[in-house]
């Protein structure tokens, strides 16, 4: 399988839960994009709590000056409902170590204290984890 040059990314939207799919390289731009498309579509949840579900084993890290991009996007979820968000990451620590670069507590402006997050490397456990915090797709 060959991945897009600058990464790609997929959304679905079932229940309460925002499934996203990750895969190749990231830049600034895939990262900008992302974060638009995404905050259109968590405006369907009208304010309500809901939870992510990022599948992460096809993607293959961004740039640099992709996490604070995300990182703010991820504060504006928060704002906007998000709880709870599962990663789904194959077995290694450098993906996970990526991802934490990008948590919002590294942000001096982050405030919510309800926001979790765990790490998974079987699918199946991420939605076990969710629908025991009480958010499940369709």
């Amino acid at each position: 399988m060959r991945f897009p040059k600058y990464g790609h990314y997929a959304f679905d939207l079932s229940g309460n839960v925002l499934e996203i799919f990750a895969t190749g390289a990231w830049n600034l731009q895939t990262a900008e994009m992302f974060a638009v498309e995404m905050h259109e579509l968590v405006d369907s949840f009208k304010g309500q709590q809901w939870a992510a579900l990022l599948d992460g084993r096809r993607w293959v890290l961004s740039t640099p000056e992709c996490q604070s991009c995300l990182r703010e996007a991820i504060n504006i979820n928060i704002a906007k409902g998000l709880r709870c968000s599962a990663y789904v990451l194959d077995v290694g620590m450098v993906k996970r170590a990526h991802l934490e670069r990008m948590h919002p507590a590294n942000d001096k402006n982050f405030t919510f204290e309800g926001y979790e997050r765990e790490y998974f490397t079987s699918y199946f456990d991420a939605l076990k984890w969710l629908n025991n915090k009480g958010y499940s797709p369709l």
